[in-house]
């Protein structure tokens, strides 16, 4: 009796592995794509650090750590720390469960800010909202618009991950920021 199991065991194992089939890594056989997702086959997977792309265009990609402006940072997804520029353009909160966006010129919310590609924007869909509940207190005494009014307009760059915030692409926590040369006088 041992000696037939012993004779078949093999015989299972040899069956086993005959009918496995061949993995195949990559989108959809063409060679693009290794194991973790280091190259982009257009599929929107990880893509090695880089995002965007949109039908193979290189122009339209974005590293981790560029700089981009409002309307790419809106329209991009992007899954890790990116600079987003604009201007200062408004405040807003979420607070009691509702969104409320402001323009000025009187500013009631002292945590977050409203970034936009135009200094005179006033449409909310076309800007970054930048949270700062999470920030130092320093930073956002020096930023909200409750405090600086006069920072409306003024041109920053912040330093963060993007994730949606009172309903749009936004930075929820600053991990650093550059304000323009004349900001904070």
């Amino acid at each position: 009796m041992k000696k037939l199991i012993f004779a078949i065991i093999p015989l299972i194992v040899t069956v086993a592995l005959a009918s496995c089939e061949k993995a195949e890594l990559g989108g959809e056989g063409d060679g693009t794509e290794e194991v973790g997702g280091t190259a982009d086959d257009g599929d929107g997977g990880d893509n090695g650090g880089w995002y965007g792309g949109e039908d193979g265009n290189d122009e339209d990609l974005v590293y981790l750590g560029d700089t981009v402006d409002v309307e790419t940072f809106r329209t991009h997804a992007i899954y890790g720390q990116v600079w987003v520029k604009g201007y200062i353009v408004g405040a807003a909160t979420g607070a009691h469960n509702q969104r409320r966006y402001e323009f000025g010129p009187e500013f009631n919310f002292d945590t977050a800010i409203l970034i936009a590609d135009d200094p005179g924007e006033d449409d909310k869909d076309m800007t970054v909202p930048i949270s700062l509940t999470s920030c130092s207190d320093d930073l956002r005494a020096g930023l909200n618009l409750v405090a600086h009014p006069e920072n409306k307009g003024k041109f920053v760059w912040i330093y963060g991950v993007q994730e949606t915030y009172l309903g749009l692409q936004g930075i929820k926590h600053i991990d650093a920021l550059k304000p323009s040369d004349d900001f904070l006088d």
